[in-house]
């Protein structure tokens, strides 16, 4: 098999498919939302936070596991919640200061894949710790709880679930605002070691 041969099989293996699948999607999804078909939007919502999970599932469950797909699936992550809260930031529904903590936590990290391949051309690692993973996890929450306000004009069935899920949407909010708070506070330091390549580490 040539290196060629390898290289796409490693691109278009199921789980990174899928990684590849979820980015193509966010806007065509944000396309649907703006045109109020929630027939496709949420289905389409569903199936990208779906493949957040399902993605590394496949990858560790028959060895599928490579540093294309352990580097796409954060990128990925971050460009479904810079997409969706920036397009909701817009419609005035996400305070302002949540997405200015999530902005400068992503592009910040995202910032380090280019310094990393193109400048250092590190051979880098991608270790994902829980804090950051819980504090994905919990953007994902917050999204999916704004994208139902946005909708929920329309979809009358959604509304009582709203108005109890808005006692606790606050403390999320304040939760997670902690945590993107506490990730740049730790990110920042290890970004400079990043620079001078003294650290290896994406996550």
């Amino acid at each position: 098999m040539t290196t060629y041969s390898v290289i796409l099989q490693t691109i278009f293996s199921p789980p990174n498919l899928l990684t590849l699948l979820r980015i193509l999607f966010i806007p065509l999804t944000l396309y649907f939302f703006e045109a109020r078909s929630w027939s496709f939007a949420f289905p389409l919502l569903f199936f990208i936070l779906l493949t957040d999970a399902l993605d590394g599932w496949i990858a560790r469950k028959w060895n599928l596991i490579s540093t294309f797909g352990s580097i796409l699936d954060p990128i990925a992550d971050k460009l479904v919640v810079l997409g969706f809260f920036l397009y909701l930031t817009g419609k005035g529904l996400v305070p302002f200061y949540y997405v200015i903590l999530i902005c400068l936590r992503d592009l910040s990290q995202l910032s380090v894949v280019p310094v990393l391949v193109l400048w250092k051309k590190i051979s880098f690692q991608v270790k994902p710790k829980f804090i950051p993973k819980l504090g994905t996890a919990l953007n994902f929450v917050i999204l999916a709880y704004y994208l139902l306000c946005y909708s929920s004009t329309e979809i009358d069935f959604l509304d009582p679930y709203l108005v109890g899920f808005g006692y606790v949407i606050l403390p999320i909010l304040i939760l997670s605002s902690c945590i993107e708070m506490y990730i740049l506070l730790t990110f920042w330091p290890r970004y400079r070691l990043i620079f001078l390549g003294k650290h290896d580490t994406f996550e």
